[in-house]
């Protein structure tokens, strides 16, 4: 699909979905995503101002008592863009919300956990997606967080960002185990991670790819680990002219997303709309 396509899609959705502390581009990203509930910051709602400041507040001194010294602290660090977006997501108040530019993704993953508690396996992965030029959306994790990951947390990371491709509508996910060649790098754990992950989802497509050729059209491609991601994401990006959405947290509840330091207002635009799609109430 197209971006114009997506931004359209986006609007008809029925996610609330929050900015936060998007200072550059966030009116061009409100007129070309119309699912945005409220902007935080930015040239948008002063955290403070919210109606929801001090229950935000209350939420964090709860959740981690330890980091919160008392109740002027606790107003003191909700007053902060990205804690109250987090804060709006845990207390029901939003679907959802994107974070802008200079907004660490390790950052998001600490700030979730704070507010939503950590995922069922104790591990935040991400997610993030090329638009192609042809509109297709190819999904590409874990690309940030993930150290070398073994066959078993392999199939997870898949199953979770294959579960994502399609609440964004991108399509039935086909998805490739990326590894080098047999015998060299892995031992062949990919063989056991599309094992596990076809275990999991049975009705999924999977393969390992070891020579990324993508003959099949794979959509969804799970990393070994993030360094050989981010490598990959940033290279096709620069090279076919993609647009790069997001990064999406992948395991808290929610839709938790950032963008690259880098990002255009089209690649704000595009995230804004994704996480709308993905948050999609009307789709749950």
């Amino acid at each position: 699909m197209s971006l114009a396509t997506l931004l359209e899609r986006a609007r008809g959705s029925q996610g609330r979905i929050v900015l936060a502390g998007l200072d550059g581009g966030f009116a061009d990203v409100i007129t070309r995503a119309q699912s945005v509930s409220a902007v935080i910051g930015g040239g948008g709602i002063r955290p403070e101002d919210h109606p929801r400041h001090a229950a935000v507040a209350a939420l964090l001194r709860r959740r981690m008592p330890n980091r919160v010294r008392d109740g002027i602290h606790a107003l003191d660090l909700a007053a902060d863009p990205v804690r109250l977006a987090a804060g709006l997501v845990a207390l029901g108040d939003a679907d959802g919300f994107v974070a802008g530019p200079g907004v660490p993704v390790e950052l998001l993953a600490d700030i979730s956990e704070w507010t939503l508690g950590p995922p069922a396996d104790g591990t935040i992965r991400a997610a993030h997606w090329l638009l192609l030029s042809d509109g297709a959306l190819v999904a590409m994790a874990d690309c940030v967080l993930a150290g070398e990951l073994g066959a078993s947390e392999r199939a997870v990371l898949a199953d979770l960002a294959a579960t994502a491709h399609v609440r964004a509508g991108a399509g039935a996910p086909r998805v490739a185990f990326l590894a080098g060649p047999a015998g060299r790098d892995d031992g062949g754990a990919v063989e056991g991670a599309v094992a596990a992950f076809a275990a999991r989802r049975p009705d999924t497509i999977a393969m390992a790819d070891r020579q990324v050729r993508f003959r099949d059209r794979a959509n969804v491609l799970i990393f070994p680990g993030g360094s050989a991601g981010h490598l990959a994401l940033r290279t096709a990006r620069e090279v076919s002219g993609a647009l790069l959405l997001g990064p999406l947290l992948l395991g808290p509840p929610g839709v938790i997303m950032g963008v690259s330091d880098d990002a255009s207002d089209e690649e704000m635009a595009g995230t804004v709309a994704l996480a709308a799609l993905i948050a999609d109430r009307a789709g749950t």
